[in-house]
């Protein structure tokens, strides 16, 4: 750089123009990209505009030669989902919802239900559901969330491990050779109301096709009020089914019912791309900085408004990347190490692209994963977070970083929720490589609950429209702690490891 310009990548952060830190999440929340589904014209563009900024920025191909790492998925979209047993019928979009992953045009399946507790099998707490049990072809009704949730002096208490994930939940289904799976869902147990799920599952669900190598044909979610209802035609108790999921003495229960599960399902292929750059460090072992390019799409056949835009989720945060990417790009020449960006897509799939890009990779040459979702639009804030830093040494040089620029250092106060195993760090975490979502933290110094408001009356719905009165402060500052995290990676002595009992499953086989 010359000598009047920026003397270091914070600089260049600093010196950014609003009219910048707008320009990314602009373009990728307007109505002509349809909400950037996967396999979609919206979808599609989001790829061609991050191959483009890549190539304006002066970033290098990433993958294979070229900037695209195309990949393809099933997808299928199932309607009029009805779940029934004699007497009472129970229907989407108000009691169930859900999807079937075959390629049938109908959906009809009819079993046996078994409630399996919350459907978790793991040495890592010592916990066993389904004790041998036989369920194969069975229709499983599972808790949502883990023991913990219930008693704080079991797992992680409060704080969500994976085994209270849906998609944990669904995995095992699919070993136990299960051939459906409904999830119990509650506001509380879930982290999220009825309405996210409607949304989420009324749509286009994608998959891996290696995941739909078994015998799990449908999938999803059952109200917890319309549980009781299905249960009563039996003279069952939904207190008395519960009454024993927290003793590790639990085994599956058989419910006496056979149970029919019926719709109409919509079923193509999906090809869709990740968008990979590099900027050349001294040394071939790289950080990857990556952030989801998709979100949920459009309902077209809806009146009003009907794109989901996604502006905060995921735009403002493939905009901090892009621009730590700028300003990282501007001082490569001191580089220790490459800079490896990936704008990563079907991430509201279940991490599809972070998933199918981390199996596809070098991961010996992967020294840490930064990951940016969902980043704060709003003021600045008093605080830096990094969401499952503490699981390693990133946590240590988070804490240095809040230090020098004078701010607190804060994890994700919403644990209940297991934010960590719901962004596309969580991946390169499985795979046994150190990952951390960084992001301003929560302590705004208007004092609002930005974050919280966010995800109670904006996360998956329509009105996650960009705003040009947002201040985008709280963006900058992601931005430049991202570089500072990635300078002290640099600078270490030692690259990031683990520090801390991990309480999810490591990758020696593939989920699903």
């Amino acid at each position: 750089m010359g000598s009047d310009g920026p003397r270091d990548p914070r600089e260049v952060v600093d010196l950014t123009s609003r009219e910048e830190l707008q320009s990314v999440v602009e373009f990728l929340a307007h109505d002509l990209l349809e909400g950037r589904a996967p396999g979609t014209r919206g979808g599609r563009l989001s790829e061609l505009y991050m191959q483009s900024l890549f190539k304006l920025l002066g970033l290098r191909p990433g993958i294979d030669g070229g900037y695209l790492q195309p990949f393809r998925m099933k997808g299928y979209t199932t309607r009029h989902v009805a779940v029934g047993v004699p007497g009472l019928e129970l229907r989407s979009p108000d009691d169930v919802m859900g999807v079937q992953a075959r390629d049938e045009p109908s959906l009809d399946v009819e079993a046996e239900a078994v409630f399996v507790g919350f459907g978790i099998r793991t040495p890592l707490f010592g916990w066993d559901d389904f004790k041998g049990h036989d369920v194969r072809g069975k229709v499983l009704i599972v808790r949502a969330n883990d023991p913990g949730h219930c008693d704080p002096s079991l797992f992680e208490g409060a704080s969500v491990t994976y085994f209270g994930r849906w998609s944990y939940k669904i995995e095992e289904a699919r070993r136990a050779g299960a051939r459906a799976i409904l999830i119990v869902h509650t506001d509380e147990s879930a982290g999220y109301d009825w309405g996210v799920v409607e949304r989420s599952w009324g749509r286009e669900n994608v998959f891996l096709p290696s995941s739909l190598e078994n015998d799990l044909e449908f999938q999803g979610w059952i109200r917890e009020e319309s549980l009781r209802r299905l249960l009563a035609t039996k003279g069952l108790s939904l207190d008395d089914v519960y009454r024993d999921t927290l003793k590790e003495t639990f085994e599956p229960v058989p419910l006496g019912m056979s149970i029919r599960i019926t719709g109409e399902n919509e079923f193509r292929t999906v090809e869709a791309a990740n968008v990979v750059a590099e900027i050349s460090g001294r040394s071939e072992r790289r950080i990857v900085l990556s952030a989801h390019i998709d979100h949920i799409g459009h309902q077209p056949d809806q009146p009003g408004d009907n794109v989901f835009n996604g502006a905060i989720d995921n735009g403002s945060a493939v905009a901090a990347m892009v621009l730590a990417a700028k300003a990282l790009n501007a001082f490569r020449e001191e580089l220790p190490y490459t800079i490896t960006l990936l704008a990563c897509t079907a991430e509201e799939g279940g991490l599809l692209g972070s998933y199918h890009y981390v199996r596809n990779t070098d991961r010996s040459s992967i020294l840490a994963n930064v990951n940016f979702e969902s980043t704060p639009v709003w003021e600045r804030s008093r605080s830096v977070m990094g969401v499952g830093a503490h699981y390693s040494t990133l946590e240590g040089h988070l804490k240095e970083i809040a230090a020098e620029e004078g701010l607190l250092y804060s994890e994700f106060s919403r644990t209940d929720q297991g934010f960590f195993y719901r962004s596309d760090q969580f991946p390169f975490a499985r795979y046994g490589i150190p990952a951390v979502w960084i992001s301003a933290g929560e302590d705004f110094e208007s004092g609002q609950d930005h974050f919280g408001e966010f995800l109670r009356n904006t996360y998956h719905t329509v009105r996650d429209d960009f705003d040009p009165g947002w201040e985008l402060e709280a963006l900058r500052q992601t931005v430049r702690s991202a570089v500072m995290l990635v300078e002290r990676i640099g600078r270490s002595p030692e690259p990031p490891r683990w520090k801390a009992r991990l309480t999810f499953p490591s990758e020696a086989r593939e989920p699903g």
